[in-house]
């Protein structure tokens, strides 16, 4: 269901782009605040983690569950509530962009969903880094206690994001699960992101938001002044402790490493609290016509 509603709000905009028909389009995207979606959203996978019980089946089950709970879902939410009482076409259609995402995760993680399209995600289609910039800079977010703020990118980064749609859901799903961290836990209204090459195979992402002394002195002593032992998993404030770790899975994929351990030591991702900020880093491979060589991106 939840599916389905993402993929139709995609293709009603993709329908009437080129001659908007606001009223369709917000009708389309309220929807999801409204029973049976509403109530899907929330039960997300709640009957399957009931079954599965323990063990390894619970713990990718879990993963997976987490990125499609998250994902683009809270901000596409966020953008839906905006709709109601906020007439600005650019909420409808960064609506619209959100449900693409999220139905590209989706596919991502749950290959028999939709069989045909999921084929035509791992065709050969290059994405284009400014959709990127474009998407989050100036992106609207609900912080603490329900304050407004905003993300801010900046980007030296000039070739290419991905070869598939396959591979630029992946890069969602670390980029997202990076974002919806710092929206939890910034200190203030404003996210920072910078994308920028490491040598000529290699894309940097870095997600910063400030946060409080006592949040500091928190991942101080649960970390024992290492931040980056949050990407192995189990350490969390409130939540679950899945999403950065499936972040360093996709890393280390990307590179072909064997495992997290690996990605960590590399430095292929990791965080760092500095100034007052929690800055979150990952590597991606740079998008070339010749497949490049991996390359440690530590320096």
């Amino acid at each position: 269901m939840l599916y389905a509603y993402a993929k139709g709000v995609h293709l009603c905009w993709l329908s009437m782009r080129d001659a908007p028909d606001w009223d369709v389009l917000r009708t389309q995207v309220l929807a999801i605040l409204l029973p049976p979606l509403r109530a899907a959203a929330q039960d997300l996978g709640r009957d399957t983690m009931a079954r599965v019980g323990d063990g390894a089946a619970a713990l990718a089950l879990g993963k997976v569950l987490h990125d499609l709970r998250g994902g683009a879902l809270m901000s596409l939410q966020l953008y839906a509530h905006m709709a109601e009482w906020d007439t600005d076409p650019a909420h409808l259609r960064a609506a619209a962009y959100l449900a693409r995402d999220q139905a590209k995760m989706m596919r991502n993680g749950l290959p028999d969903l939709d069989p045909q399209v999921r084929s035509a995600d791992e065709s050969e289609k290059p994405h284009f880094m400014q959709t990127v910039v474009e998407k989050w800079d100036g992106f609207r977010f609900e912080g603490v206690d329900r304050q407004p703020g905003q993300v801010d990118v900046s980007c030296e980064y000039d070739g290419l994001l991905a070869s598939c749609c396959l591979e630029a859901s992946a890069v969602d799903r670390v980029v997202y699960n990076y974002i919806n961290n710092a929206t939890r836990f910034s200190a203030g209204p404003r996210i920072r992101m910078e994308i920028l090459p490491i040598g000529s195979h290699t894309v940097r992402w870095i997600v910063g938001n400030p946060i409080t002394h006592e949040h500091a002195r928190w991942l101080r002593d649960e970390t024992n002044g290492d931040p980056s032992r949050l990407f192995r998993g189990g350490l969390t404030r409130g939540g679950n402790g899945l999403g950065l770790s499936n972040c360093a899975d996709f890393v280390a994929a990307a590179f072909g490493l064997p495992d997290i351990d690996a990605a960590l030591e590399g430095r292929y991702l990791g965080a760092v609290v500095e100034n007052g900020w929690y800055l979150a880093w990952a590597h991606w491979p740079a998008l070339y016509p010749d497949e490049p060589e991996r390359q440690n991106p530590a320096h």
